[in-house]
């Protein structure tokens, strides 16, 4: 088909892509498209609160543990485990910027998955998406009120109540509009860049060289080491994903969207790689191995006692900021997937600040009574963790493979079938919790099939 010449009108068609960001149709339960300005989100986010939007979605409490970690499995190597993980996310990266760029959506994931397979691709994302948000947020939440209860020396009547508190504050922050909470988000990604940054600075100029050696990376046996601790370090170069739900409400999501990742991608390793630096020139193997706070370690270097305390409440900044932005994407895709029809109409109002309003509130309360059950000892922390954990792995690939079926250029399809391989590596680890993503998967399958007739009869004829 010559450059430029639209796509045939076929739903069945796969969409082709043009010079312009496609912003993908709005249908409500009904079928009926083109009422995106009615059920549509205000283009309000400007590239400053999109970088600083994506730093504390990624900057997350693991940075306070995960240096650390990585040196007492690694040693002298450490530093270039960040390298070599930073390497491996670039290619995921460029997929999110380029379907985000070019299909912004509330739906995020889903979107761009609907937008290459159709309907029941889009459905069965959207299901996975909600059982991944729903287990993962709320056990950031949890991690954010240990953090808090560290801080005031309260047991687990502290973190449960720090937990529904955050949960609370979070859902209040996305109400309050796109305006206020982007520039909060700016502002937190500021704050937490100086604060941890500034940390690590104290601490080499009061006892850098006093700690470990680097490897040298001239070395092929340094590269070698340093992969055997990926898997550790990988998952502090999560969570962009999350900023796709957020490009249908871009001023100009073509030029923005990938700014805002490269931006908030150049500032979060710039911090990563300055507090590993900073842990491995203060500490030695040995400390690090044996320290629960490795970054309060490092700064007990400098300021002596009291370290502890600023770690924790760096903790609950974090945790803050991260829930925040993960409440705001869980709310679109909640918005999104109730615009298509999957869930309850109400869930598309929109308030008078713009802001899906009910699907905030909503999806925190959605968040709270997952909470309530890991506080009833219904399910555990780590498996809130780990099946989130190895669901987004699933929804890069997803990702992936919606990039390869919508561009038609060779080369950007070797590229994606590289990145694809990435996720598949990773997936293989998995084992008989993959069920998990698998069931939900067929759920949005068939809740898609199963609402396409009722959505065909009641359009007019």
């Amino acid at each position: 088909m010559p450059p430029g010449r639209p796509a045939p009108a076929s739903r069945g068609d796969r969409p082709r892509l043009d010079r312009r960001p496609r912003r993908l149709p709005v249908r409500d339960r009904h079928g009926d498209e083109g009422i995106a300005a009615e059920r549509g989100l205000a283009q309000t986010l400007s590239l400053p609160q999109a970088i600083g939007l994506g730093i504390t979605i990624v900057v997350g409490s693991g940075l306070l543990i995960v240096p650390g970690l990585a040196y007492a499995s690694v040693g002298s190597a450490a530093l270039y485990v960040w390298i070599l993980d930073a390497a491996l996310v670039v290619p995921l990266l460029v997929v999110f910027a380029y379907l985000g760029a070019r299909y912004p959506s509330a739906g995020g994931i889903a979107g761009f998955v609907g937008a290459a397979f159709g309907r029941r691709g889009g459905a069965a994302t959207e299901v996975l998406l909600l059982g991944t948000f729903g287990l993962g947020i709320p056990a950031i939440a949890i991690t954010g009120a240990s953090y808090f209860a560290e801080l005031v020396g309260g047991g687990t009547g502290a973190i449960a109540a720090a937990t529904f508190v955050l949960l609370a504050l979070s859902g209040a922050a996305n109400v309050l509009g796109t305006r206020i909470s982007g520039r909060m988000q700016q502002l937190l990604a500021v704050v937490l860049v100086l604060l941890l940054a500034g940390a690590a600075v104290a601490a080499l100029l009061a006892g850098g060289g006093h700690g470990g050696h680097f490897a040298s990376p001239v070395h092929a046996h340094t590269w070698g080491v340093a992969a055997a601790a990926l898997g550790v370090v990988f998952f502090a170069f999560t969570g962009w994903e999350m900023l796709s739900f957020t490009a249908e409400e871009y001023r100009n999501p073509r030029r923005d969207f990938p700014l805002a990742i490269a931006g908030s991608f150049l500032a979060v390793l710039g911090l990563y790689l300055l507090v590993a630096f900073a842990v491995q020139s203060t500490l030695t193997r040995d400390e690090a191995r044996h320290s629960r706070a490795p970054v309060g370690a490092m700064l007990g270097v400098a300021v002596g006692g009291g370290s502890g305390r600023f770690v924790a409440a760096v903790g609950v900044l974090i945790i803050a900021a991260n829930l925040v932005g993960a409440v705001w994407a869980a709310s679109r895709l909640v918005f999104a997937s109730a615009r298509e029809g999957l869930l309850p109409h109400v869930l598309t109002s929109i308030s008078g600040r713009s802001v899906p309003a009910v699907s905030v509130a909503a999806t925190t309360v959605g968040f709270g009574a997952v909470a309530i059950a890991h506080f009833l000892h219904v399910v555990s922390l780590q498996t809130l963790l780990r099946l989130a954990g190895q669901n987004f792995f699933i929804l890069y690939g997803l990702s992936v493979v919606a990039f390869v079926r919508l561009t038609d250029r060779l080369s950007y399809r070797i590229f994606g079938l590289a990145a694809l391989a990435i996720t598949v590596v990773a997936m293989g680890t998995f084992g008989w919790t993959l069920l998990y993503p698998a069931v939900l998967l067929a759920v949005g399958a068939v809740a898609a099939a199963w609402g396409r007739p009722r959505a065909a009869e009641a359009e007019p004829a």
